[in-house]
């Protein structure tokens, strides 16, 4: 389960296919129908043995799809669902089901009677529910000008294999055309993910060096040779961390140029501690600036930060950033 779901996701790109033989005479989306056969091999022989409502599934995908919120507290309590159906009544299934095929046993009587796949809390219908709406958020993902006609065919097509080997035969697309489908994809996505990295890179550049000549001009801060920004908030004591090997004792707050934190000890409630030479540059240098017991606002460029490659998720490619460190300690003792 987790895997087509994952599989699913992963792959979206927009490619018509017009397939030959009997039954590939109708053009199709590649994509979508390549999806669709994905689900739908999987239902018809990865998990045959659930006997799932097939009409329940198909239900709950399609509204999914049409009216669920990927960002949405439905989709976290379906993961939750899916997980809990799958550690208490799915696995015990499946070790039992497995311990029964290695046995060997020409007395199947005497093995472990197989658990149900279902019970009170996890009906029949249940789980076909999860399963559709869990397909419907996988499809709904997809980044992709898709058909879902084409994948509802697909999975028809998939439910009517007696065999997974008369798949190449009977479907409208063939093993290598649906995994050509995928690759086809996968390269399109590589594509865009490259070409949205380097306008961000271009844009951030920009923009963060705006936002630095900005700061610079505000009183009180100061500009090293490095182009290191910083404002001394509160003076310290005349203790300074003056080696790149010294470890100092500090809360902070980091935030982006445009005032999103995205790391805090305030939050996590407790500072932190590490050496001057396992962090940015920026920091290494900024660290040396203020005396125990002081604050300062540090603004560093990208290039004395995280550089070109960013820090995924929160922190993009050529990012400038603004910490605000109180030193509570230059090399505390254990």
């Amino acid at each position: 389960m987790k895997k087509v779901i994952l599989f699913v996701v992963a792959v979206a790109t927009l490619l018509s296919v017009t397939g030959c033989g009997s039954n590939r005479s109708k053009q199709i989306d590649s994509l979508s129908y390549a999806i669709g056969v994905d689900l739908g091999m999987n239902l018809r022989f990865g998990m045959e043995d659930l006997d799932l409502d097939r009409d329940v599934i198909i239900a709950n995908l399609k509204d999914f799809y049409k009216n669920g919120d990927l960002e949405g507290e439905e989709v976290q309590q379906l993961r939750n669902d899916m997980m809990q159906y799958q550690f208490t009544v799915l696995m015990p299934f499946m070790n039992t089901k497995r311990m029964r095929e290695m046995s060997g046993s020409d007395q199947p009587d005497t093995l472990p009677a197989l658990p149900p796949v279902f019970n009170e809390e996890f009906t029949r219908e249940r789980v076909s529910t999860m399963i559709g709406k869990n397909f419907g958020a996988a499809v709904k993902s997809v980044d992709a000008d898709i058909v879902l006609k084409d994948i509802l065919g697909a999975m028809d097509d998939a439910f009517a294999l007696e065999s997974v080997e008369l798949a190449d035969s009977l479907l409208r697309m063939n093993t290598q055309q649906i995994n050509q489908a995928f690759a086809n994809h996968s390269k399109r996505m590589q594509e865009k993910a490259a070409a949205e990295f380097a306008k961000a890179k271009e844009e951030n550049a920009a923009a963060s060096a705006k936002w630095l000549e900005e700061v610079e001009a505000q009183e009180g801060v100061v500009k090293t040779a490095s182009g290191l920004l910083y404002r001394i908030d509160r003076e310290g004591n005349d203790v300074f961390a003056t080696e790149d090997t010294d470890v100092v004792k500090v809360d902070y707050e980091g935030k982006t140029r445009t005032g999103e934190v995205f790391d805090s000890s305030y939050e996590r409630g407790e500072p932190i501690s590490f050496a001057l030479n396992r962090v940015i540059s920026g920091w290494t240098e900024g660290m040396k600036l203020v005396g125990e017991g002081g604050q300062i606002t540090l603004w560093i460029p990208s290039e004395l930060a995280y550089k070109e490659r960013g820090s995924a998720p929160k922190i993009g490619p050529n990012e400038a950033l603004e910490f605000k460190v109180e030193l509570h300690k230059v090399n505390p003792e254990e």
